[in-house]
């Protein structure tokens, strides 16, 4: 019994962050009644939060633990395309604007590979230095395929991955920051740069 108390009063002392979520068009419109789902990446994609946005395009403000999260905005009947973003929480108050388009008429979602691709990628840091032991994650551009993945690089910056789909969003955490980039398997050359 002491235990569990113990693990309750240290759970109610890890602090934790504001992530106000707004939900518009590409004029940057506030868009009504999106439906917003929040996962929790680092707890096997928990879901955090499932809601509508107000008139304001908004959706009650979360008070999130520091991690990975994503945000997935999405629409009925399609008039609009689903918008899938990560997002890092860190000690400061954040703001996410999810932009989403117009569905078109018609066209091509993700192609799914057949079979294992594997590229070698390469981590760099802002200054050129390899960035060893950042994290990478990578999906299908839509995240519906379960297809998802973990990578770590190790001291060179580099790592092996597995190309999910056509193309593939590889989101990668270093020292508190977070990049996300679309990569193809006709990409020769496989080396990205940090924000």
């Amino acid at each position: 019994m002491k235990f569990l108390m113990v693990l309750v009063v240290l759970s109610a002392m890890t602090p934790s962050t504001q992530v106000k979520l707004v939900v518009e068009d590409s004029a940057g419109i506030a868009l009504k009644d999106e439906l917003v789902i929040v996962q929790d990446l680092r707890n096997k994609e928990h879901e955090v939060l499932r809601a509508l946005t107000d008139k304001d395009g908004q959706i009650p403000k979360l008070a999130l633990q520091p991690g990975l999260y994503r945000a997935i905005a999405t629409a009925p009947y399609g008039l609009w395309q689903t918008e899938v973003r990560e997002f890092l929480v860190a000690e400061k108050p954040a703001r996410l604007a999810l932009r989403v388009r117009p569905t078109p008429t018609h066209g091509n979602g993700d192609i799914v590979t057949v079979g294992t691709k594997r590229k070698k990628l390469k981590i760099l840091k802002t200054d050129g230095q390899p960035a060893s032991g950042a994290e990478i994650y990578a999906r299908d551009r839509d995240a519906t395929l379960h297809l998802e993945r973990w990578y770590k690089t190790n001291t060179h910056g580099e790592t092996e991955i597995e190309i999910v789909s056509e193309p593939t969003v590889v989101v990668i955490v270093f020292d508190d920051s977070l990049t996300t980039r679309e990569i193809r398997d006709k990409d020769v050359e496989l080396t990205l740069r940090l924000e």
